[in-house]
């Protein structure tokens, strides 16, 4: 009996070419963020959690609800935050 001879390389499955791919996401359409806007945005999230009470002083056990510990105070500016744990909620 005769073996069969399989598909040549190159046709058929394969990876795509350059111009068969998917487009780039909706991400990597968007305009870069400058440093000002991430700043903004790191200390409204930062206001955020202490607003709410998700946020204790380093060294006291967390409650329910409080997903971050407070590492280092500072003054006139927002304390410096560590996640110790996700909410459940």
């Amino acid at each position: 009996m005769a073996k069969k001879k399989g598909k040549a390389a190159g046709t058929g499955r394969g990876r795509k070419r350059a111009a068969e791919q998917a487009p780039p996401s909706v991400a990597a359409q968007l305009p870069q963020s400058t440093p000002a806007q991430i700043k903004a945005a790191k200390e409204k999230f930062e206001q955020g959690i202490l607003a709410r009470g998700e946020a204790v002083p380093a060294g006291q056990p967390l409650p329910p609800g409080a997903t971050h510990e407070i590492v280092q105070p500072t003054d006139g500016g927002p304390p410096v935050l560590k996640r110790k744990r996700f909410s459940l909620r």
